[in-house]
């Protein structure tokens, strides 16, 4: 059996399909520990310094109030839904990010819940996160919390690929109406392997049908190329919504010419590694990189290797330098009294990129939610902006588009 490998929304491994089941593979926690550092390329370990330079948009004149400040966390339209601009991730319950008890993940949902996140994102790959999530779900409902949360989920398709039809489609999908205890699944993110198999039209159209018969509400994908998007677009699939690695480290989606697209087709890009594993923030700035002790995440471990990608160290340093003064500038200016860098990571990919309608945040714990609220206080200038733009405009990769490395096309 040939080794195939997966970098699901984020999930770094590799894995041996088995041979008997058509139904969606759930890696185990093995798989995730033993297989996932192998992916992560190594970093440069040298912190480069260089004097502080005044930058050019320290003198330019901003409002300090924020077009998205009236509100803790916006939210944005995705077809019928209103999807909150932060998202709460949960590929951290599939494993590879620690133990964890079931009533804590549901205790971190409902914190984050009660800050304004009010959308949740989870996937049928991801051990027992729709389970978790479902418990959350119905026990808000019987309390008739409003807004009622939102329980994003994925459809994931890697093996048998050809031989998916209706029935199992259905099946699937009936499957994660009950775990997340909901009438029919809010968003669901469609995603596919093997490009060779030609059946993603196909099985993307199948779930057009569901759509059409109330078990699911909108249609969004997953990791998928420009073309592909294209593709299925063309064949009528409703997306609303596509789900990829984004931030000043990784471009592809703009690179690619994917987010000019989905801007004019009203596809909203949801980013997740916004902040790359906590390396876009006050801890790596003038810091080493991180350690192999340090790459103790599958999440860690992946960014990583979107950093090496990115550049040289130097080149990582000069980007937190940059977002450190603008960070600087955001708070001497009063829009934002403690903006860090994380926070104008995050900012940089809602602003400099007006398809993303929201950012996709990992959760494990409690310890950011006042943090990740912040980033919706203030936006960023042009020049802000445009800094940023400079030092990533420097950048060795990664290259191609969305998901090309992992698919192994580049």
């Amino acid at each position: 059996m040939k080794p195939v490998m997966l970098n699901l929304l984020g999930l770094c491994l590799f894995a041996t399909a088995p041979s008997t089941s058509h139904a969606a593979y759930t890696p185990s926690r093995r798989e995730v520990l033993s297989h996932s550092a192998a992916a992560a390329s190594s970093l440069a370990t040298t912190a480069v310094s260089s004097p502080i330079v005044k930058p050019a948009f320290a003198d330019e004149v901003v409002s300090t109030t924020s077009n998205e400040s009236k509100v803790a966390v916006p939210t944005v339209k995705m077809g019928s839904l209103d999807v909150s601009r932060t998202i709460q991730g949960y590929w951290q319950l599939a494993g590879g990010h620690g133990k964890y008890k079931p009533e804590d993940a549901i205790a971190n949902m409902r914190a984050h819940y009660n800050a304004g996140i009010t959308t949740l994102d989870t996937a049928d790959i991801y051990g027992p996160s729709e389970k978790i999530m479902g418990q959350f779900i119905a026990e808000e409902m019987a309390k008739g919390t409003k807004p009622p949360p939102i329980p994003n989920t994925k459809f994931c398709c890697f093996r048998f690929l050809d031989e998916i039809d209706k029935n199992e489609v259905k099946s699937r999908i009936l499957s994660q109406i009950d775990r997340l205890k909901v009438p029919s699944l809010p968003l669901v993110q469609y995603f596919w392997y093997n490009y060779d198999v030609k059946k993603y039209v196909d099985v993307a159209l199948m779930l057009t049908e569901l759509k059409e018969q109330g078990l699911i509400q909108e249609i969004g994908a997953t990791n998928f190329d420009l073309r592909r998007l294209k593709e299925m677009k063309d064949a009528g699939v409703p997306i609303v919504a596509h789900q990829v690695q984004m931030s000043a480290l990784d471009r592809r989606p703009v690179q690619s010419g994917m987010a000019d697209w989905c801007l004019e087709n009203d596809v909203k890009l949801i980013a997740f590694g916004t902040v790359g594993s906590g390396i876009l923030s006050e801890k790596y700035l003038s810091a080493p990189a991180p350690t192999q002790q340090q790459q103790n995440t599958s999440s860690m471990r992946m960014y990583s290797g979107t950093a090496s990608r990115f550049g040289d160290w130097s080149l990582v340093q000069k980007l937190l330098r940059t977002m450190s003064d603008v960070a600087e500038n955001v708070r001497s200016t009063g829009r934002c009294a403690n903006a860090n860098i994380s926070n104008v990571a995050q900012r940089y990919v809602l602003d400099a990129t007006p398809a993303v309608g929201s950012v996709l945040i990992g959760v494990r714990n409690q310890n950011h939610i006042e943090e990740n609220v912040r980033t919706h206080e203030f936006t960023l200038t042009s020049s802000e902006v445009g800094a940023i733009n400079d030092v990533v405009a420097k950048r060795k990769g990664p290259k191609g588009d969305v998901w090309d490395i992992e698919r192994g096309y580049v």
